[in-house]
């Protein structure tokens, strides 16, 4: 594990820069800069748009050099909602929980519900956050490295400034370690055995991977969730993050069908969220990681997994 990174130094100076801004400034005046911030990062260090700018052109109806410049001026927004939540006033937002009959359903018939989380951006904390404020209690799957960096240096200082607000709203944070996280999914296991809440986020890092088309290209979805989901009759139900007015929406969708046969289960559940992803993507293309993840969470078209 190096020490620290380049990027490690950006961030720290990213997150620097915006703690006055996100301190002193009114909510409703954080978009100018972060629109500055976003079209400044797109123009000098943005991605290589060559994969992907006929296929959001074509999916989104926007060029691809626009879509970079909302999507990173939605990251640059959500550091600062960050930074707000350390605040001694905190962050005043709106966050409405919508299809809470289907978790309410979940936990009704004895099972467990297991959310399975799109990592749009804003969506960490306000997913959680959503939940707590709802009286929900949520036992949550997350990586050691997850926040900024997998350095020393960002484990030790960076990360915490996310993980800190997440663990604020979260019943327990369960922690996949480098020996491959044994203990944590034994948990988590546990914990939807006995009827309640888990989360875990829709993403490709797993040991079993599945793609499935999307956009024209192929999205990878690890089987953590679907395989907790079969392993013990927990409902699973894909959750997204979005803006509102004056706030986000969480949106709790329906519970993905279950196969009769454990062995197709996996799959069919990964084969029932991809439209629904589809869906949310087509309805907020800003949001979404993946078109700037390409060659892992999501493979453009003509590009083949490695």
């Amino acid at each position: 594990m190096a020490a620290i990174s380049k990027d490690d130094l950006l961030n720290l100076g990213v997150l620097s820069l915006l703690l006055p801004v996100s301190w002193l400034l009114p909510c409703k005046a954080w978009r100018v800069p972060a629109r500055g911030l976003g079209s400044l990062h797109a123009g000098l260090i943005g991605a290589d748009l060559d994969p992907i700018a006929d296929v959001v052109r074509q999916q989104t109806g926007i060029e691809a050099k626009q879509l970079e410049v909302d999507f990173r001026s939605n990251l640059y927004l959500e550091l600062m909602e960050i930074l707000r939540e350390h605040s001694p006033v905190g962050w005043n937002v709106d966050i409405e929980l919508v299809g809470r009959q289907h978790i309410d359903d979940a936990l009704k018939a004895g099972k467990g519900a297991l959310l399975w989380f799109c990592p749009f951006t804003h969506g960490d904390v306000v997913f959680k956050r959503g939940l707590a404020e709802a009286g929900y209690e949520v036992h949550h799957l997350s990586a050691l490295t997850h926040g900024f960096s997998g350095t020393r240096f960002g484990m030790s200082v960076l990360n915490p400034i996310k993980v800190r607000v997440e663990k604020r709203y979260l019943k327990e944070r369960l922690v996949l370690d480098e020996a491959g996280g044994g203990p944590a999914l034994r948990a988590l296991l546990k914990c939807l055995r006995a009827n309640q809440i888990g989360s875990i986020t829709a993403v490709h890092t797993g040991r079993r991977v599945s793609g499935r088309k999307l956009f024209g290209g192929e999205v990878r979805l690890a089987h953590g969730a679907p395989s907790l989901a079969a392993a013990t009759g927990a409902a699973l139900l894909p959750v997204f993050t979005v803006p509102a007015d004056g706030g986000y929406k969480v949106c709790v969708e329906p519970a993905l069908p279950a196969e009769e046969s454990r062995e197709k289960r996996e799959e069919a559940y990964i084969s029932a969220y991809v439209p629904v992803l589809e869906r949310y993507i087509r309805q907020h293309p800003e949001l979404w990681r993946g078109w700037f993840a390409y060659e892992t969470h999501w493979l453009p078209p003509g590009r083949n997994a490695a």
